[in-house]
């Protein structure tokens, strides 16, 4: 996974009989995934990724497994340095036609899957020059509006709330950067927050 989630502009509907996600169950299983994906554990990422698509997106338990599956082979192919980002929207787009099936999405596949990467590129661009920097810091507004086009599109809710999530996720990924990026002054709290952050990110949602 490391980012392995969500983006865009389009409007969502999710489908009337389904019941909204967990956002904690949701948290803790992307905060995991980042543990996993950092750790390239890819076995991990899989378990992992099978319960997210059954939680947030409802998926039967077949098709949750191959979506799983297009997210890992996405994730191994984005990871390198020299990243194959055409082959992890390929992935990916794989991975939205099973998602919007599942969940209802109204927006396309091909467009999920380029908002989705957009959000991983700006992420490892920003961790990178935020390692660099003399103190570490940097302005993440760049992945925060990422984000808010990834959720606007994923999501059916209103403008504010896109936004507040986005920013809440935009700050847990900072906190991972601090980890990965061998700057963290205290991990394990860093960890507590990433999951916090992301609590916030998706209870916003509901």
């Amino acid at each position: 996974m490391g980012d392995s989630v969500r983006a865009m502009s389009a409007q969502t509907v999710l489908k009337p009989q389904e019941p909204p996600f967990d956002p904690e169950r949701v948290a803790y299983l992307e905060a995991a995934g980042w543990r996993a994906y950092y750790d390239r554990n890819w076995p991990a990422v899989f378990g992992l990724m099978v319960q997210m698509n059954r939680e947030q997106f409802r998926m039967a338990l077949p098709t949750a497994v191959v979506a799983a599956i297009d997210i890992v082979r996405a994730s191994i192919a984005f990871a390198p340095v020299d990243n194959d980002v055409p082959g992890a929207t390929a992935h990916l787009q794989r991975f939205y036609e099973k998602a919007r099936r599942a969940r209802g999405l109204q927006a396309d596949a091909h467009t999920l899957a380029a908002l989705e990467v957009d959000y991983w590129v700006v992420h490892r661009r920003l961790a990178l020059e935020r390692k660099q920097a003399p103190n570490h810091t940097g302005d993440i507004e760049p992945m925060v509006a990422s984000l808010a086009r990834l959720h606007a599109a994923l999501f059916d809710a209103p403008p504010e709330a896109i936004r507040r999530s986005a920013e809440q996720r935009a700050d847990a990924a900072a906190r991972v950067d601090r980890i990965t990026g061998g700057y963290s002054t205290d991990v394990a709290e860093d960890w507590r927050q990433v999951e916090a952050h992301l609590r916030e990110a998706y209870g916003s949602l509901r």
